[in-house]
């Protein structure tokens, strides 16, 4: 995967403070995938050798520090912790799988690291954070380089069935997810954002800093099983969306696919060659997946990315357990700052809500289209229903298949849902 790189700084107010996914999950962003184009705008992290990953946003409920940490680590450990850290790309089967259809990214090693006891280590090591990747109140801050970074993208390898229909006539199909994940040194506000909200954020924190380490920039790509690139998950802010090739993505005409970077936020769009809005909130309650999904007006918690390729972003592809801390720390992989939403994150692992995290529901989930009558009424009844986004991921697994079904055999007279 390559990637397309805008010449202005990305960044977006991603999770607050008091989100209700610290720990519980947090968004993700993500440029390029199997064989992936990036057009960014953003600025990476530099990783001088084998470090460690860093996060995009922290979320507490409760305003004291100690209690917030505290109400934190117990929704880590009780919400995301049941799952299993996903398969690593250890082996040279999954690294030539990664390398073919390769992503693009950076990370960022400089700085220095605050355990919850007060210890002060500079320059901390990867070791450094995995050993304090369990401590809810350590906090790494991010200090600048003078060294230009170099763009590094963390590749993993899972399999699934995707809660694919049984039917008597066809063997289960297995298909690979092969995951980027990408990190940017600092995380902005949508370049979209209303004035009526700019104006005042500006007087009181730089926008296209709105808070350090921005690595939920996260591109799955969804191999069939025979190992055809058949979807295409990406990290928008606090949710995911996927598409199907064929229907609302297409590879590029060297097999992979190309993904533009959003201007200041990092979140990842399939490419346009030309400038593009692109619709964004914070989360997807209620109004906002309305808005969304192309049923409702739109929230006043929303903005739009902007994306406009000027340029692809070459990087290294590189492997790291999944029990590392770049996908698990607990703590904040970034400055810890006095205004609401500009903690750093926790570990990558933490994009999404504890009834997200298989793998499935994740991509199902964000399988929807603007304006299509279906998506809408399965959405509001699981709602009506108390099924909820999990109910909603299930719902949406029928009609995924379906269309993956139509389009990869190319049936005639075959009709998308």
């Amino acid at each position: 995967m390559t990637g397309r790189y805008s010449a202005e700084r990305n960044g977006f107010p991603h999770r607050s403070r008091n989100h209700p996914y610290r720990g519980a999950a947090i968004e993700s962003l993500a440029p390029g995938l199997a064989g992936v184009t990036f057009v960014l705008r953003k600025h990476f992290f530099q990783v001088p050798g084998p470090v460690p990953g860093f996060l995009d946003h922290a979320v507490g409920v409760v305003s004291n520090p100690v209690l917030r940490d505290q109400a934190r680590g117990i929704v880590i450990a009780e919400g995301l912790d049941r799952f299993p850290a996903f398969e690593i790309a250890e082996t040279k089967l999954h690294q030539d799988l990664l390398g073919k259809f390769q992503a693009g990214m950076e990370s960022v090693a400089h700085g220095y690291l605050i355990t919850g006891d007060g210890v002060r280590i500079d320059g901390p090591t990867r070791s450094d954070l995995n050993r304090h990747r369990d401590d809810v109140r350590a906090e790494f801050t991010h200090v600048p380089g003078t060294a230009e970074p170099r763009p590094v993208v963390y590749g993993t390898v899972e399999r699934t069935g995707l809660w694919a229909p049984r039917e008597a006539d066809r063997a289960a199909e297995e298909f690979t997810v092969v995951a980027y994940y990408l990190a940017f040194r600092v995380s902005g506000l949508p370049a979209g954002l209303p004035l009526a909200a700019a104006i005042p954020l500006r007087l009181v924190a730089d926008l296209d800093d709105w808070h350090q380490l921005d690595h939920y920039t996260a591109a799955f790509v969804v191999l069939d099983g025979d190992g055809r690139p058949v979807a295409l998950t990406l990290q928008q802010h606090n949710y995911l969306r996927t598409h199907l090739v064929g229907e609302s993505v297409k590879l590029g005409s060297d097999g992979r696919f190309d993904i533009d970077v959003a201007i200041r936020s990092n979140e990842l769009y399939p490419h346009t060659p030309e400038r593009t809005v692109r619709r964004a909130v914070r989360f997807l309650d209620r109004d906002a997946r309305a808005f969304m999904m192309g049923f409702g007006e739109r929230p006043t918690m929303s903005a739009d990315d902007f994306t406009d390729p000027n340029r692809i972003v070459h990087y290294e592809l590189a492997f790291l357990p999944g029990s590392d801390a770049f996908y698990s720390f607990h703590g904040f992989l970034g400055e810890r700052r006095s205004l609401p939403g500009r903690d750093g994150p926790p570990g990558a692992r933490y994009n999404t809500l504890p009834e997200l995290k298989p793998l499935p529901a994740q991509i199902l989930d964000g399988y929807w289209r603007e304006g299509n009558e279906g998506d809408w009424a399965r959405y509001r009844s699981s709602r009506e229903n108390g099924s909820g986004r999990a109910g909603f991921a299930r719902a949406q697994a029928a009609v995924f298949h379906r269309n993956l079904d139509c389009l990869g055999r190319d049936r005639m007279g075959c009709a998308l849902q």
